[in-house]
């Protein structure tokens, strides 16, 4: 049976390192990770490449005069700043990707450490995962089908150039938001892990039956211990939740405004078109098409990336559910097994605070 979770992982691999967002090499037998001269000067050739042929199309590009030919020269002015300001988001991400490349390499390590602990975790979150890159896929295809039909009477070897960077350019956002997901994700299915084991805990707990013997005792004494595993590993979860926030604070802040104003002004672009233009009738009937199948996967996409904070929100609240169970133990357990229920409560309400601004 094909792991497409694997695949995912691999095209998801092979996509950054080729748009040049992934500056350092990751061995696929052993996932461990190499900064070399190699990935080095192919990511720094290929963004610089990609932001010349960018600044080159803005500069030139007086065909967009043509498509607003009963319309104010405004939306020329609306589609360059929206195209400026998307540039300058990318451009601010890859910059603090080669300030925090260190930072990124401990990072990936760290999970790697975590899927190699609990490669079950990731599977938890498989058709989050699956769904998240169909969608990317299915934006980025359709985008570029899009552009290659509208242009097809004007296209040229450097206008299909400018498409592959302004297609390019989508992806190395798209990239920096699955990556985003994928690591949240494998946090989430680590969480759900500990819940299924702290649930089963806590069953075995309210099933005790207190008697002041040696087989009770060591019976409270290998739940409190496993209970302190637990604890032990929702720190080291919390601990690369933070980091990983601060890690991709910087691209996270350009996602969120390169969503905004490209949101906005392909909104307005298109309510000029339809408004002020007659351009839109002479487009084929798959134009329309694809461009309402564009927005559909586009805005689940998104959805879909926004919702994956609330679900690990979700799963730490149902670990403090699990918890809330202490009431119905029974009187007179053992005092570490108490003490330890207790001060576990008391670690996990807290962090959450924490996690709300991931």
């Amino acid at each position: 049976m094909v792991d497409l979770v694997k695949w995912c992982l691999y095209i998801s691999y092979f996509y950054g390192r080729f748009s040049g967002i992934l500056n350092f090499e990751i061995d696929l037998k052993t996932g461990r990770t190499r900064v070399t001269k190699r990935a080095t000067i192919y990511a720094a050739g290929a963004q610089v490449f990609m932001f010349t042929l960018l600044v080159f199309h803005l500069l030139k590009m007086r065909w967009m005069s043509k498509v607003w030919t009963k319309a104010n020269s405004l939306h020329e002015y609306v589609f360059m700043i929206m195209s400026v300001f998307r540039i300058v988001c990318v451009l601010l991400a890859l910059v603090s990707r080669w300030l925090g490349r260190r930072h990124f390499v401990r990072l990936f390590n760290s999970f790697r450490r975590l899927f190699l602990s609990n490669p079950e975790a990731i599977q938890c979150c498989r058709r989050g995962i699956i769904f998240k890159c169909f969608c990317a896929t299915v934006t980025e295809m359709v985008q570029l089908i899009m552009a290659l039909i509208m242009m097809r009477r004007q296209l040229t070897f450097i206008v299909a150039l400018g498409i592959w960077a302004l297609v390019t350019l989508t992806a190395i956002i798209n990239i920096i938001i699955t990556q985003f997901y994928i690591a949240l994700a494998n946090i989430r299915g680590s969480y759900i892990l500990l819940n299924r084991k702290l649930y089963d805990i806590m069953v075995e707990v309210q099933a005790l039956v207190p008697r002041r013997r040696g087989v009770f005792v060591t019976k409270c004494c290998s739940l409190a211990d496993r209970l302190d595993e637990i604890a032990m590993a929702q720190s080291e979860l919390q601990d690369l939740s933070d980091r990983l926030s601060k890690t991709f604070e910087m691209q996270a802040l350009c996602m969120v405004l390169s969503f905004y104003m490209s949101s906005v002004g392909t909104f307005y672009m298109m309510f000029s078109a339809a408004k002020y233009t007659k351009y839109m009738e002479e487009w084929p009937d798959i134009v329309l098409f694809l461009g309402t199948t564009y927005f559909v996967f586009y805005y689940m996409d998104n959805w879909i990336s926004t919702y994956n904070t609330f679900h690990l929100l979700d799963a730490h609240e149902e670990m403090v559910k699990i918890l809330d169970q202490r009431t119905l133990f029974p009187p007179g357990l053992d005092n570490r097994l108490e003490a330890t229920v207790s001060n576990l409560t008391l670690e996990f309400i807290l962090p959450i605070i924490c996690i709300m601004f991931l």
